[in-house]
């Protein structure tokens, strides 16, 4: 039998195996179980009780006049 670099050296162990396909096979069961389990689980509903009046209150002042232009300056007489 033949020797060469590019042969693996031995077996290969099942977790040494493409861990990115084992994840995803992972993913696919967890949401396989959750689909089975889900119609056996009782749906959850948030029921809100309370009620709070809020009193709000806009208020605007009036924008201030701009201030009177200055007269212009009386001109010198002439002499």
């Amino acid at each position: 039998m033949s020797s060469s670099s590019t042969e693996p050296a031995g077996r290969r162990g099942f977790l040494s195996v493409d861990r990115g396909g084992l994840v995803r096979l992972a993913v696919a069961v967890a949401f396989a179980v959750a689909a089975m389990a889900s119609p056996h689980v009782g749906s959850t509903s948030a029921q809100f009780t309370d009620s709070t009046d809020v009193s709000l209150t806009f208020t605007v002042t009036p924008t201030p006049e701009p201030p009177a232009p200055e007269p212009p300056a009386p001109e010198p007489p002439t002499p």
